[in-house]
């Protein structure tokens, strides 16, 4: 048995104001991760709470970046009541039963943790963050074709999702194109002392903890790693392919970790059934703004060791290297061909002709993979019950224009609330239902200073609802 000690730091993040207003920090340490197999929350005695989630790596194997003997946790951790700065942990693994023990003061608790991945679907994978009461269906399809043209695989967390959509992921997820993975609201079975609830504490539905968890599960797999949101489509300019495009860029700076694609705001009119879809229509709408905004990066695994929404904060600036062309084609705002598109009215930006490079043969080929897929009899089935408008999407959208955009990014007002879908009022529909992440949770002994809850068998749930 080995003993393993991570020290733990925390700060607030300069670029992102609205931290300090949350209840919880993100490990500053470049060794901790988050891996939706464990949910390992941490109550003090005291009011407030932390929460635990890791990846048994193999300890017989040699690992590429980790080194021998490797553990990988990332914590998010009450830092608005506490002083965890100087936090000391230590974790006691053994190779006999694939278990890890994780260690606090001086109680203990056996933790179920999840293996990592030794194997990749394709050699660039593309972590997409949770997604809650999904719809944009159409987006998904323009996503996940592109993806598939480009040697790219998405790697998809889910929290909720519209029924019919979450079939049609499924189906291609089944036929390769993607993975679909949990994404679990912290839920405490039994606990004796109080806590500050961590869903409405921690920010964007803890995004930056589901992209590190990615970035572990393929960390021993996958030559490269992308961080995007669903909306966020990378269209190769120089070469054929992802792999190629990005070990052209590495060529020219070997000594870099990350690429940083800017994301250029776009809109286009999206079908409103799947038999109207056409890639080909979909890419002659589109039109770019000359806004850019800050980017997404694509990583070398075995140089990044942890990352935030947009990349890693404790990365060396002088290693990530900035890509001016081409940009993320950002397609924030899909618009309705039958409606009044009131969300263009709430945020007001101007739009002009295409700006980023779309070649003609691989739309051409996107298309063909389209209508392989649709003129499949279980896509045809799935087609007659997608949503054809949206119910969820201008909710959200003002919602998240409420509590973040529209004071920040356009009155620059400021807030003093943390920002996530927690603040959104979702309203339920009868004739409108949702797949649900849910899992066991589990409760240990009362203990101090720590009690530990976790989870365990996670599955999709048919009857909470469309929530976060």
């Amino acid at each position: 048995m080995q003993k393993f000690r991570r020290y733990l730091a925390y700060k607030v993040d300069p670029l992102f104001q609205y931290r300090r207003f949350c209840g919880s920090r993100s490990s500053a340490s470049s060794d901790d991760w988050w891996s939706p197999a464990l949910i390992l929350a941490i109550l003090n005695s005291i009011p407030g709470w932390g929460n635990v989630r890791g990846i048994f790596v193999d300890f017989s194997t040699t690992q590429l970046s980790l080194g021998d003997n490797a553990v990988a946790l990332t914590m998010a951790v009450d830092g608005k009541n506490f002083d965890v700065k100087n936090a000391t942990y230590n974790i006691l693994g053994s190779n006999e039963t694939h278990h890890a023990m994780w260690s606090a003061a001086t109680s203990q608790t056996l933790i179920p943790f999840k293996m990592a991945r030794y194997s990749s679907p394709s050699p660039v994978i593309i972590c997409i963050s949770p997604q809650f009461v999904a719809e944009q269906w159409q987006m998904f399809l323009m996503h996940v074709h592109t993806a598939h043209r480009f040697g790219g695989h998405l790697h998809v967390y889910i929290t909720s999702i519209v029924r019919s959509y979450f079939d049609l992921m499924k189906e291609y997820e089944r036929q390769g194109y993607m993975t679909m993975d949990f994404w679990l609201r912290m839920k405490f079975a039994n606990s004796e002392t109080p806590y500050f609830e961590p869903n409405g504490n921690i920010e964007w539905r803890n995004q930056a903890s589901a992209e590190t968890d990615c970035l572990l599960q393929y960390k021993e797999a996958a030559e490269y790693i992308a961080f995007f949101d669903m909306d966020d489509i990378l269209f190769p300019k120089n070469h054929a392919t992802y792999l190629e495009e990005f070990n052209a860029e590495w060529l020219i700076q070997p000594n870099a970790s990350s690429l940083l694609y800017g994301r250029r705001e776009h809109e286009f009119v999206k079908a409103e059934t799947l038999s109207s879809f056409s890639f080909h229509e979909l890419v002659t709408s589109l039109r770019s703004s000359k806004l850019v905004k800050r980017g997404k990066v694509v990583v070398k695994p075995t140089r990044y060791n942890s990352t935030w929404i947009h990349y890693s904060q404790h990365e060396d600036h002088s290693t990530r290297r900035r890509i001016d062309s081409p940009s993320l084609v950002h397609v924030q705002r899909p618009l309705q061909k039958h409606s009044s598109n009131n969300m263009t009215k709430l945020w007001r930006m101007e739009f002009g002709p295409l700006n980023e490079t779309i070649r003609e043969k691989d739309v051409l080929a996107i298309e063909e993979d389209f209508w392989r897929m649709r003129n499949q009899s279980i896509i045809q089935e799935i087609a007659k019950i997608l949503p054809s408008t949206d119910f969820y999407l201008p909710i959200v959208f003002k919602c998240y224009y409420d509590a973040f955009y529209g004071p920040v990014m356009v009155e620059k007002t400021g807030l003093h609330h943390c920002p996530n879908a927690d603040l959104c009022d979702l309203p339920q529909r009868e004739d409108y239902k949702c797949v649900h992440s849910d899992a066991e949770y589990y409760s240990g002994p009362n203990t101090k200073p720590f009690t530990f809850h976790w989870s365990s068998r996670s599955r999709w749930s048919y009857d909470i609802g469309c929530y976060q």
